[in-house]
């Protein structure tokens, strides 16, 4: 059984700064660790590098036998809007899948040049279990939000997907498995694309 959380660390409407935030988090992680025993974490939004280093450091603490590592891609170097992935090497192996991701993207831009353009909006990671040898295909999503419309972001969100898709279909996983912050009302999403 796998038990998987997925947290959005921005500050979203509210006003509390990452200082501030972060001591919340840190809370948040130590109680959610030592109580329900995470083996994968994803997250996304603007967090410091240091900041992500002490989420690694509280799950591997507060999780008895475990040792996280987090696998990142960062969006903005400014803000550090991110997407990543915590695992528990102590229960999974990471597959490098590099250059399948690296392939599927190039394949897809042959069509159309634009092909999810921002493809640092995702991070993938390939995860065999140490023990039972399941595959999972992992990834964290943080669709864009500002100086977008409903129907570009339902693009993306489309072109994640088929990408998403386009890797499974080179790497075989057994499940996979998506954390992600689409920044979209996804009731209307579902109707508008039904048949896509």
């Amino acid at each position: 059984m796998i038990s998987a959380l997925c947290i959005n660390l921005g500050k979203g409407k509210t006003e509390i700064h990452e200082p501030e935030r972060s001591l919340k988090i840190d809370d948040f992680v130590q109680n959610v660790a030592s109580k329900y025993k995470p083996d994968i974490v994803f997250s996304q939004d603007a967090y410091a590098t240091k900041n992500l280093e002490k989420i690694t450091r509280n799950l591997s603490n507060n999780i008895e036998g475990s040792s996280f590592v987090l696998k990142k891609n960062v969006i903005n170097e400014n803000t550090k809007d991110h997407v990543g992935i915590f695992l528990n090497e102590k229960i999974y192996q990471i597959i490098d899948i590099e250059n399948e991701c690296r392939k599927v993207l190039e394949n897809k831009r042959l069509a159309n040049a634009d092909f999810f353009n921002e493809d640092k909006r995702a991070v993938l990671v390939l995860a065999k279990t140490i023990i039972g040898g399941q595959k999972f295909l992992l990834s964290s999503f943080h669709a864009k939000k500002n100086k977008i419309n409903d129907p570009q972001r339902e693009k993306h969100i489309i072109e994640f997907f088929s990408y998403l898709e386009g890797v499974a279909e080179r790497v075989k996983p057994d499940h996979i498995l998506v954390g992600s912050d689409t920044n979209h009302r996804m009731k209307l999403f579902e109707r508008r694309t039904k048949t896509k």
